[in-house]
């Protein structure tokens, strides 16, 4: 991946320097200080204890709510899993990683088993899936407390007459990176110049080893298994009795030879070799540890004085009722922890690779990298960090100093990040340093109180020299004669918005608050000359930034190099400027930019990032683009509304993201899907082999791009190089599709010949073993020789109106008579259906698996004729069919819903992400309206009801502790 594809995660952190809480700009109202009675529901007010790790968990959620297979962590790094049942890839743990592909894979009598369901905690991923036979697989995968092992637990259960062997491919290609390879937001993964060789070590251990490293795998299994090897792995298989079930436990340690060469000899593997034999003697013990440490660490986290952590988090508890608040803060704070490393610091550098000697970078003891587990492993990125600092300051403040303080020996006009291992600065510049190393180091002394720290000498100057300097940084980056920062090009800004460049109003906002805010701390320092040409030049800036705005619209205007000015409706702008600037902003300007915003960005239970009326739409990158939003973007959003004085929309937004976590963790991005169509469960009859027909009556009011966008009926699955089903579906003006995966490949045949949008339709997909036939209206329009099997794609469902692996490939427009059958339909056969004037003809075939005539008119299921079932209709609304026809079907975006899923890998985005903790921070700062300043506690807005019965305790500020309440008439602090 380019440098600059990592603009994308450094884009996210902007909105986090609009989470500062403190500061000239906002104002702060003193906090009435009462008595503490007990909240409306009897709980009390002191300081309490989080929920329970495991109340955490998100949901079960089925493949198809899965875009983003999901990672565990242990706190050295993280590994992901794949689609199969037990399949796992993405192994990174520090200076050990894959190379992102799959591995640990798990078969049933050779047929590789998908995963029908998945569910996310902080310590475990739990999957379970049923083959055709009836077989059923559930699997538990963690990884070892602060240890470089997988522990993979697995229980097969064979319901069936016979017996069914389980096999496990065990072929993770795992190198050391340790330096001098090459760290940043890409990793320095394995690739072909590594060779892997597998060797027994006993009959029930593997041994792997890596060409081009010091790096070896080894495998312990329990019970012994029958174990093959092959050039790059081994397979582990089990026979399960007929009618019984089997336990199985797998360990994989990784580690380095003795010689710290690549191996020669396998007792150069021994210490390898017996800490994984000795974890699987004590599996169970391993495996209790990986969680039960787990949650020490997460109440570690909001105990005072605890023995990890240098500070604490508050505890948050809301009357009965209000729980979504307080599952979306504990959340956002877990998304956190899954992102903390405590194996990058001085003890580790000899197995990091780091040279020794006076003067050399060491590390920190525990530092929060940007995301794991497939990208920005070992590094923070600038803008990231800005959007969690608060909640760092509270949590570990020693880190947060000791991090800041390296940050402020950088050239924050070179590179984006920092790197870890090396403590070096990695990327290109990026525009949003200034602002969030400003909005770091002030959040480090508001909320830890520290303020002797703004008198400390980094780099040869005090701390607050620095952030005078960096505050007025942006006056390097006015072109001649004009008067705003220029932030450069695409590669510097969002990377996939061309036109968001050069001026724009966010980052020049920022500016303003800089020099706002560094104004105030040399007012307090006693340097009023200083402070008030500070005020003088924000206020001058502020005049020519308020002049990008585009009045009566809610959006604002970036100036081009040339002098043009182009509006893009994008939330940044929201989420910084407006947040920044608010006590500037005019009352109907704000109300316009809400408009905006809520009109045209929220969807479902989350938002998109740019407008799909914007002259850029539609741009599919889910972070910035139109398909979704990066994680930090609705909780600045939610944060500017209170900024405005809305608490009720600042609330209901809140509230709204809090279904996310029904996915897990919240992550780099989250994607917008319309879940649309009628789902009919798998059976095996819906997975006919030699021949299929598939045909519907169709009406579309439109057609996407591409002719594979708009599934008709679909049952089709893709799991890495393995292809499965089939698929009916159209686009491209009307080209219609049908594809098979024949052999394990997918076969397309596409016509020339196109249906229009609007007019009823006959289409049909015919295979017969020999040949593929696409009909409309009767007639076949293509013809493609092909031959081969045709592949199951077990556990999938049958999907009308949608794809069952992608819910964007949806079909828009109205569908009727439904229908599979398990053999080849003749061409008098199709001609007759089509012209046929009631739909009763071919109702009565034996081959005819599955029908779906839509024709009850009205509720929210529909019945299956073949198998009597009842079905869900979802996004889809009832209409007229053709005259004899009754009812049908119809689709389209004003009855599809929207609801986010993790966005996935292909898409750039990590599973786990620190800056995802801005929803916990937003929450602490304007739901509570902590804005510690000067090391005083104070709140913001203390008057203003923000609508919840709320307490958070255990508010930690130079030793003191704190409980702010929020009633009906405002908030108190004691």
């Amino acid at each position: 991946m380019s440098t600059t594809r990592r603009t994308v995660l450094a884009a996210s952190a902007a909105a986090g320097i609009a989470a500062v809480t403190a500061g000239t700009a906002h104002a702060h109202t003193p906090a009435p200080k009462t008595g503490n009675p007990p909240l409306p529901d009897g709980s009390s007010a002191a300081p309490g204890r989080p929920p329970e790790l495991d109340s955490l968990a998100g949901d079960w959620l089925s493949a198809r709510e899965v875009r983003h297979c999901p990672a565990v962590s242990n706190f050295w790094g993280a590994v992901g899993t794949s689609p199969n049942v037990l399949g796992i890839s993405y192994f990174t743990l520090p200076p050990y990683l894959d190379d992102g592909g799959e591995s640990c894979a798990l078969s049933v009598d050779g047929v590789p088993v998908t995963a029908g369901e998945s569910r996310w905690s902080a310590y475990e991923i739990t999957r379970r899936a049923t083959t055709d036979s009836g077989v059923t697989v559930r699997t538990a995968t963690r990884l070892a407390f602060e240890r470089n092992e997988l522990l993979l637990h697995i229980t097969v259960s064979n319901p069936t007459a016979a017996p069914v062997t389980v096999s496990v491919e065990t072929g993770p290609r795992i190198a050391n990176g340790a330096l001098p390879a090459h760290w940043e937001w890409d990793t320095p993964r394995p690739g072909d110049d590594h060779t892997f060789t597998a060797r027994k070590i006993s009959g029930s251990t593997l041994l792997i080893s890596d060409s081009a490293s010091s790096a070896v795998t080894a495998f312990a299994f329990a019970p012994a298994p029958a174990l093959t090897t092959a050039s790059g792995g081994g397979r582990a298989q089990w026979s399960v009795t007929a009618g019984k079930s089997v336990t199985i436990s797998i360990v994989m340690a990784v580690g380095q030879t003795s010689t710290g060469l690549p191996l020669k000899d396998a007792d150069e593997a021994n210490g390898v070799v017996d800490a994984c034999t000795t974890t699987l003697r004590a599996f169970r013990a391993a495996f209790d540890t990986a969680a039960e440490s787990w949650k020490k660490r997460w109440h570690d986290a909001f105990t005072p004085g605890n023995d990890h952590y240098s500070g604490s988090l508050p505890v948050l508890r809301t009357k009965t009722g209000d729980s979504a608040v307080a599952r979306l803060y504990y959340m956002s704070i877990l998304s956190v922890l899954a992102c903390e490393r405590t194996n990058l610091g001085p003890e580790f550098s000899t197995v990091l690779g780091r040279p020794g000697g006076p003067g050399t970078f060491q590390g920190l003891d525990r530092i929060y990298v940007t995301a794991a587990p497939e990208f920005a492993v070992t590094t923070t990125y600038y803008w990231d960090t800005s959007y969690v600092s608060a909640v760092l300051a509270l949590l570990d403040p020693r880190m947060l100093r000791d991090k800041v303080s390296h940050w402020l020996t950088k050239d924050l006009l070179v590179g984006y990040a920092v790197e870890w291992i090396t403590g070096n600065t990695v990327g290109p510049w990026y525009s949003a340093n200034d602002l969030s190393v400003f909005t770091t180091v002030l959040n480090y002394v508001n909320y830890s109180g520290d303020t002797s720290f703004l008198k400390a000498t980094v780099a040869g100057r005090t701390v607050l020299a620095h952030l005078k300097s960096i505050a007025t940084n942006w006056e390097r980056l006015v072109p001649e004669g004009q008067s705003l920062a220029d932030y450069g090009e695409n590669h510097n800004l969002m990377e996939v918005l061309p036109k968001y460049v050069h001026q724009v109003a966010s980052f020049n906002a920022g500016n303003v608050w800089m020099m706002q805010q560094a104004a105030g701390l040399f007012a307090r320092a006693d340097d009023a000359a200083t402070a008030e040409d500070l005020t003088a030049r924000a206020e001058a800036l502020r005049t020519e930034v308020l002049k990008l705005y585009v009045d009566g619209t809610g959006v604002w205007n970036c100036r081009h190099e040339d002098g043009t000015t182009v509006a893009v409706r994008f939330v940044l702008d929201f989420c910084i400027a407006g947040n920044l600037l608010a006590a500037s902003l005019p009352e109907e300007q704000k109300t316009d930019m809400k408009r905006f915003v809520t009109d045209e960005l929220l969807a479902g239970d989350w938002m998109r990032a740019l407008s799909l009326s914007d002259s850029q739409a539609p741009v599919a990158r889910t972070d910035h683009g139109t398909s979704g939003a990066y994680d930090a973007w609705p909780s600045l959003t939610a944060q500017t509304f209170a900024r405005f004085g809305d608490y009720p929309a600042f609330l209901s937004m809140l509230e709204r993201c809090a279904g996310v976590t029904r996915n897990g963790p919240f992550s780099q991005s989250h994607e917008l899907l319309q879940y649309a169509g009628v789902r009919v469960t798998d059976r095996p009859a819906l997975n006919p082999a030699g021949a299929v027909t598939v045909s519907a009556w169709i009406n579309p009011s439109s057609w996407p791009e591409n002719p594979w966008e708009g599934s008709i009926i679909a049952k089709d699955s893709w799991d890495g190089g393995r292809d499965a089903g089939y698929a009916l579906r159209g686009g491209a003006d009307g080209t219609i599709s049908f594809v098979l995966a024949l052999d394990g490949h997918f076969v397309e045949t596409l016509t020339t010949t196109t249906v229009p949008p609007s007019g009823w339709h006959h289409v049909a997909g015919v295979y017969d073993g020999e040949q593929v036939r696409i009909y409309i209206d009767g007639t076949a329009h293509a013809t493609r020789s092909a031959t081969g099997g045709i592949t199951s794609s077990t556990n999938t469902p049958v999907v009308v109106g949608n794809c069952p692996a992608d819910s964007s490939r949806r079909f828009s427009g109205s569908v009727d008579e439904a229908r599979i059958y398990a053999r080849a339909l003749s061409a008098a056969e199709i001609d007759a259906q089509y012209r046929a004037a009631t739909p009763a003809t071919g109702a009565d075939d034996s081959s005819l698996v599955l029908r779906l005539p839509f024709a009850e008119g009205n509720g929210t299921k529909t019945t299956e004729s073949v198998t009597s079932r009842a079905f869900d209709i979802e996004g889809a609304a009832w209409s007229g069919s053709r005259t004899g026809f009754g009812s049908a079907l119809t689709l389209s975006d004003a009855t599809t819903d929207y609801r986010a899923a993790i966005a996935p890998v292909d898409q750039w985005q990590t599973f786990n992400s620190m800056a995802s903790g801005n929803f916990s921070q937003t929450v602490i700062s304007d739901l509570f309206g902590y804005a510690p300043e000067d090391a005083t506690a104070e709140l913001r807005s203390a008057t203003m009801p923000r609508g919840i019965t709320a307490t958070l305790s255990g508010v930690v500020l130079n030793g003191r502790n704190h409980t702010i309440t929020s009633r009906p008439e405002g908030l108190s602090l004691t």
